[in-house]
């Protein structure tokens, strides 16, 4: 035993190359598997921090919603078991009007601020604020402001420093008691236009008449108390209000969804790819040794021993890999997260990342596992060799055509086209990836075939453009085992990149045609928006039209069902097309004015799906005046909030909703929008308002989109990259094996130059029909994306780009061609003699 694994060891360093390839694959499955489920909690974390950052240390809300009577409310006194302290705030909105001198030079008049009410004692057990100085000899009351230091030093105040606020249209002037640092409540959201402040809660209230009452309460609870109870308790002492967690487990999972599961298939592609390497290299290292275990199997080592060592090489890999795979994987778990907390809607988030030793120990499990069952079977094969034939090297020729695979292989076909598509909900996600791996693996099972069809077609074109070295090429390829085995890898390599091009593609395509389908330039809030404040919009220079719409972002949820349609519009059927696009089947004015002859609503086609709605149903709506029916009259395509959207007339939405202003207005402008928004702030300064251009709007979803796919692309080149590595190693063990039937060739006359030229040939067909089967094997996998995308309820339609099909055979081409050079080289320098007497 000690003599067999001197020599493996012995072999392990001698074959460095090998020994990287073998490492290098399992390090990097280990590492992205390891990084793919790791990212779960650290996007978990990540989004938990983003909310407390506004509610601190809150385990419950207590918020108005359409049922309440009002959007301010008295928190009874009384104590509640479980709860350890209830906090209130109110929230308003009040604007800073900058100097005369500063708002020419900025064309901006006033600095939008979101004025938050707290005792400060409160604040402090709830949400800390982190102070960078206060005024130590006062008590945080009457005319006092706490400012942000973004703010403070934008406009150069100090504690101490008296500061004007119009609040509900009236002058304040306050005393800023403190700077807080921009971090909790006073962190600066990059898509908003204001900035946080905090004042004393009585203060704010009395300027609204609500004295002791809040608009919102932050309940803390005590150590172990059970949350459901709790929150049982609060919603029938408060029950017209909305009682809840910071966040649900449903907007957590549907969060998680988008961002894990495609990192989960690409990490699996990544997987497959390197059991395939290892395979394939494991078959060249028993065929390589089978003469020296022969030859210890002859004196006395048991099949046993044999198989033990072989096995111990593997899982010496396995453990190496799991190893290097952990430390990789904990780097690229940083920069995904890293990349991730750069949100452009919510801006930079102060984020961990988050993994445990069960991570590590599965990663290392994986690596190990990995690293056995790919040797697996060459090593078992091996072990059922005989003796003699071990010793005597007779074991050529004993392969038969393996039927089976044909039938398998047509098997994976039909189930990857027509399993995702009869698949019920539950198993969409499992049956659309399966599906997908499926369709690579039978993509593989056909090379050989594909590779002849191609050889047969090839030859004749090879003869005339070639020569003889193209009909010698063409034949040499043909049951080339390693050959076989560089297209399949390149096959895998460039599917997923095809895949993830595509989809990247696809994506761009459909977020760009959402905006589009907004003939509008701007979006405008104002407070308590009505008719007239439109006609006063309207009256702004560069305002060409305007469109004032009723919606709502927070979702309606749907009654006796456990979905919320997450965005409602009330439309006015008479302008809704002039702003945006409406598709649907059937005449879409008639759709439109169906709206207006009763309770009818136009579901989006993702809704409708996940609802298992058709024209003619009813389906009930848990509204502000109370749960009212609405007649299913159609369908619209609209990805919209991912799809969950839905239109009902402008006039039962006002009824139904109980809301007498719009929530938004459209603009369409004459003039350059930025300019335009400008002059709409300056004029509403005192109002309350939002606004934003479509075009920074699609920008920030553009560059969200982008950090993803930026991660995904990362994935599937490393993917690629491993495949590279492979091919380049199987290039490098075909030229071992074939040194003796290339030196025969020199010895019959094959020049130096004609022998170049053949394995330049070959390894030119080899990229070709690499980059055609990738191309295959990705239109495959691309034929199941769209219903793993509905089953994390992302509707995206795939859209195919030439370009992408052109770089794949030309990439696979020059991959084969680069993986050549070394063998080529090396064989010009073949001394012919020895060659000959390789065995």
């Amino acid at each position: 035993m000690g003599i067999l694994i001197k020599y493996i060891i012995k072999n392990i360093f001698e074959k460095k190359f090998r020994t990287f390839i073998i490492v290098i694959s399992v390090t990097l499955s280990a590492a992205l598997f390891f990084a793919s489920s790791a990212i779960s909690g650290t996007i978990t974390s990540m989004y938990e921090a983003q909310i407390k950052m506004q509610t601190g240390k809150a385990d419950l809300l207590i918020n108005p919603n359409q049922q309440s009577p009002s959007d301010f409310f008295s928190i009874q006194q009384q104590p509640i078991d479980g709860v350890a302290y209830i906090v209130g705030d109110v929230s308003v909105g009040g604007n800073y009007m900058l100097p005369k001198a500063e708002a020419q030079a900025s064309k901006i008049q006033s600095q939008r601020l979101h004025l938050r009410g707290f005792d400060l004692e409160d604040l402090e057990v709830l949400n800390p604020i982190n102070f960078s100085k206060y005024a130590v000899d006062r008590e945080f009351k009457g005319n006092h402001i706490i400012l942000s230091s973004v703010f403070a030093e934008k406009y150069a105040f100090d504690v101490g420093d008296t500061i004007d606020i119009e609040i509900r249209g009236t002058n304040r002037r306050l005393v800023v008691w403190g700077i807080a640092r921009p971090t909790g409540l006073f962190r600066i959201h990059p898509q908003s236009d204001s900035m946080t402040a905090v004042m004393p809660k009585d203060t704010l209230a009395s300027l609204y008449n609500v004295r002791s009452r809040v608009n919102s309460a932050y309940v803390v609870l005590e150590e172990g108390a059970e949350v459901e109870k709790v929150k049982n308790t609060l919603s029938s002492l408060y029950p017209r209000y909305t009682v809840g967690e910071p966040f649900s487990s449903e907007e957590l999972a549907e969060y998680l969804n988008v961002i894990v599961v495609p990192f989960f298939l690409m990490t699996t592609m990544v997987l497959f790819i390197s059991i395939f390497i290892i395979y394939s290299t494991f078959k060249v290292i028993t065929v390589e040794r089978l003469p020296i275990i022969g030859t210890f199997r002859s004196i006395g080592a048991t099949k046993r021993m044999t198989d033990a060592v072989l096995i111990g090489e593997s899982l010496t890999y396995g453990v190496l890999g799991g190893v290097l795979g952990n430390l990789l994987g904990i780097g690229i778990l940083y920069l995904m997260t890293d990349l991730l907390a750069s949100d452009p809607w919510s801006g930079r988030m102060d984020v961990t990342m988050e993994f445990g030793l069960g991570h590590m120990i599965a990663a290392f499990l994986l690596a190990v596992g990995v690293a056995f069952i790919s040797s697996w079977i060459p090593i078992a094969r091996t072990s059922k060799i005989p003796i003699k034939d071990l010793v005597l090297n007779m074991v050529e020729g004993k392969t038969r055509k393996k039927r089976w695979k044909v039938y398998a292989g047509i098997g994976f076909i039909l189930f990857s086209i027509i399993a995702p598509r009869i698949s019920p909900k539950f198993m969409a996600l499992p049956a659309s990836t399966i599906s997908m791996l499926l369709s690579t693996m039978a993509v593989i099972m056909f090379v050989p075939y594909i590779t002849k069809g191609f050889l047969q077609f090839l030859e004749k074109i090879y003869e005339s453009l070639f020569g003889n070295e193209g009909i010698l090429a063409a034949k040499n390829l043909n049951d080339n085992k390693n050959i076989l085995n560089n297209i399949s890898l390149l096959a895998i390599g460039i599917s997923a990149l095809l895949m993830i091009n595509t989809l990247s593609h696809s994506v761009s395509i459909e977020v760009l045609q959402a905006y589009n389908d907004w003939d509008f330039d701007i979006m405008v809030s104002v407070h308590e928006g009505d008719r007239n404040t439109e006609q006063i919009l309207r009256a702004v220079e560069g305002v060409a039209a305007t469109y004032g719409t009723f919606e709502t972002w927070e979702g309606v949820k749907v009654a006796d069902v456990d979905y919320r349609i997450r965005y409602i519009q009330g439309i006015d059927t008479n302008k809704y097309r002039d702003y945006v696009a409406f598709r649907t089947e059937g005449d879409p004015d008639r759709v439109l004015q169906q709206l207006d002859e009763g309770r009818n609503i136009i579901v989006a086609n993702m809704a409708k799906e996940r609802l298992g709605l058709k024209v003619g149903d009813t389906i009930t709506l848990e509204m502000k005046s109370g749960n009212r029916s609405y007649h299913v009259i159609g369908f619209h395509d609209s990805i919209m909030m991912n799809g969950s959207n839905a239109l009902i007339s402008e006039r039962y939405y006002k009824m139904d909703m109980q809301q007498p202003y719009f929530d938004t207005m459209y603009v369409k402008t004459s003039k350059n929008p930025d300019d335009v928004l400008v002059d709409i702030q300056t004029k509403f300064m005192r109002r309350g308002m939002w606004g934003s251009t479509v075009a920074d709007m699609e920008q920030r979803n553009t560059e969200s989109n982008n950090q993803i796919f930026l991660i995904l692309k990362a994935f599937s080149v490393l993917a690629m990259l491993i495949g590279i590595f492979g091919v380049f190693n199987n290039y490098m063990i075909s030229f071992i094996e074939r040194k003796r039937s290339i030196a025969i060739l020199r010895s019959v006359g094959l020049s130096k130059k004609q022998t170049l030229k053949m394995i330049l040939v070959e390894s030119l067909t080899g990229g070709l029909i690499g980059g055609v089967v990738g191309i295959i094997g990705g239109t495959l996998m691309l034929s199941s994306i769209p219903y793993v995308m509905k089953a994390i309820q992302i509707p995206i339609g795939i859209h195919y780009a030439k370009s992408f099909f052109i770089n794949a055979v030309i990439g696979g081409i020059i991959i084969a061609v680069l993986a050549s050079v070394s063998p080529a080289s090396k064989t010009s320098k073949l001394n012919i003699i020895e060659a000959i007497k390789y065995e």
